[in-house]
């Protein structure tokens, strides 16, 4: 039991390090961490709730959106609009995954590893609402932020509704998200 603990509060300690992983993301004045962006999905879970399916695993939900981006701690984050970055990022991500989830006891590091997979393969209901949370997230923080991570990256309306798109469209509640979302967005890029 002692050795549990200890890996346990081990892995707490490390992945305090998501802290000051620091996202292309700007808030009003500074860049998004990744832990705020993971409270920041985890809220949009809570916040939906009573609009989503009645048949989701809300906690699995949330343990998808609090941990889906821990391996940025060893990867680092990458930009959707980064072309190069993305080329390299999942194999990047399974070595920091790997790396990560093995500080834990193993139940809890297959547990983890099960749920990255979810993630990744992104074909269960609740992997792709929180994909899609996931894409509205910074969505959000780029119309309170005026488009500023958008205009320093001279991404447009057509790049964001490009590349966002298709992680709504499976679900209705999604698509009128996505549509109030982008409606805002028009003024801005």
């Amino acid at each position: 039991m002692n050795e549990r603990i200890d890996k346990i509060i081990g892995f707490l300690k490390e992945i305090d390090k998501f802290k000051e992983v620091e996202r292309e993301i700007f808030l009003k004045n500074r860049r998004e961490s990744d832990a705020e962006h993971a409270w920041h999905l985890a809220m949009f879970v809570f916040l939906f709730e009573k609009d989503l399916p009645k048949d989701l695993d809300l906690i699995k939900m949330f343990k998808l959106v609090l941990m889906h981006d821990l391996v940025e701690i060893y990867a680092g984050d990458t930009f959707i609009f980064d072309k190069e970055g993305n080329k390299t990022k999942k194999e990047r991500e399974k070595r920091a995954a790997e790396k990560l989830f093995s500080k834990l006891p193993s139940d809890l590091e297959a547990d983890f590893h099960n749920l990255f997979q979810e993630w990744e393969d992104a074909i269960t209901k609740e992997s792709k609402i929180c994909h899609s949370f996931d894409k509205a997230q910074p969505m959000i923080q780029n119309i309170l932020s005026d488009g500023k991570t958008w205009k320093k990256h001279g991404v447009t309306y057509e790049g964001v509704d490009e590349v966002s798109k298709r992680f709504f469209e499976d679900n209705g509640l999604m698509r009128t998200v996505y549509e109030k979302v982008m409606k805002e967005i028009r003024s801005i890029v």
